[in-house]
């Protein structure tokens, strides 16, 4: 916020000079012009509050200095963006509605008004007003691009998935960098609702066939369509997009575990195992030894159990695998007290805080697998800790 106030103040301060340099020429060649004198020493005293740092006292005495005129249009501009960048976003819609209300504005001038005062409303927080002004500004074929980039974010700040999915679409067709990934999320969310409250599973299907086609890589669409399948009874082809989800993106192979599992463990229980052994071997990881231990508890292999989780224990400890041998222990006849008991839910406890991803782009962590991002809004940024 600081360096928007600092360079908004530097753009003002440009603006002024050029415009002040030419109105006290124009006054000073009067003959004995109080007016040049008057306006000369205002514009001084207005100059070193900015200098200074007093933006109030300056925005105060620029504000009376500065007519609005066609010359002073992008001073005011810059004034109202400075009360927004200073959070004073009632007097930056004033100014930039003032400006809306002249006659004289040029069309370049009149769309920058547009564009600044949705600004403004986006920043109150006035969201329908703001959408209304990008929808002109797309309209008008005023910056069309920043307007659909603007919408994008309303929408997905609204959640409002069908909007956000058309602008990104848009965006898609001006070739704007990272909108492919943005469009197949924003198709991602719409097949999610549209099989989660009204069923709608054709509106599902299409909405992931385009978002696998912009964005080849996704794998929240390949995921969403393997449930589908499976919902269907298409095991085949869940399977084929499972193998085509491993190859193209491994490392989400902690959110491969459930969809491997319902695709293989009844049917083929032994390439689920494989598959198990094969990556864990590739790669360790806490989530791949859990799902080995389960498949082996779970099928009375009460041996392998006891011999991988050794080694787990004695290689790869983690809070995980602490607490599964607590609870495979408590199976065995002789009692372990309640200090297991008291072990158990401290180890418990202490997982609940666990991060489990992080965001390659800002660091942000979460338990939990989010495909946006909360912290820097990054779409598929998120990975396994």
């Amino acid at each position: 916020m600081t360096d928007d106030v600092a360079i908004l103040g530097l753009v003002l301060t440009s603006l002024l000079v050029g415009w002040a340099f030419g109105r006290w020429r124009y006054l000073s060649k009067r003959p004995k012009n109080k007016q040049a004198d008057n306006f000369s020493e205002k514009y001084a005293k207005g100059l070193n509050y900015l200098l200074t740092d007093d933006s109030d006292n300056a925005i105060r005495i620029f504000t009376d200095l500065i007519e609005v005129n066609k010359d002073t249009i992008e001073i005011h501009i810059a004034l109202g963006n400075l009360f927004r960048s200073k959070g004073e976003v009632d007097r930056a819609i004033k100014v930039h509605q003032n400006l809306l209300a002249r006659p004289n504005l040029s069309k370049q001038q009149r769309h920058m008004a547009i564009a600044e005062l949705a600004s403004d409303y986006w920043k109150a927080g006035w969201l329908d007003r703001a959408e209304k002004l990008y929808l002109e500004m797309i309209e008008l074929k005023a910056d069309v691009r920043q307007a659909y980039r603007r919408l994008l974010d309303l929408y997905i700040t609204e959640k409002s998935w069908r909007e956000a999915a058309n602008c990104a679409e848009k965006l898609h067709e001006m070739n704007e960098p990272g909108s492919n990934v943005e469009l197949a999320q924003c198709l991602c969310e719409v097949a999610q609702i549209a099989l989660e409250t009204s069923h709608n599973s054709r509106l599902a299907r299409k909405s992931l066939d385009r978002a696998l086609e912009v964005d080849p890589a996704c794998v929240r669409a390949g995921l969403l369509l393997i449930d589908m399948e499976l919902a269907a009874d298409k095991r085949q082809a869940a399977k084929k997009v499972f193998q085509r989800l491993l190859k193209q993106n491994p490392e989400y192979i902690s959110l491969y575990l459930q969809p491997a599992k319902d695709i293989f463990l009844q049917k083929e229980p032994r390439v689920y195992l494989d598959f198990l052994l094969d990556h864990y071997e590739q790669k360790p990881s806490t989530s791949l030894a859990m799902a080995i231990l389960e498949f082996y508890v779970d099928n009375g292999h009460t041996a392998d159990a006891q011999k991988f989780l050794g080694n787990i224990l004695e290689q790869t400890p983690s809070f995980e695998a602490f607490e599964f041998a607590i609870k495979f222990l408590r199976s065995d006849p002789v009692s372990l007290g309640g200090t297991w008991d008291n072990l158990l839910e401290f180890l418990h406890t202490s997982r609940a805080g666990k991060s489990e991803y992080s965001c390659t782009r800002c660091g942000y962590e979460s338990k939990n697998m989010n495909w946006l991002c909360p912290s820097c809004k990054g779409w598929s940024t998120m990975r396994m800790v």
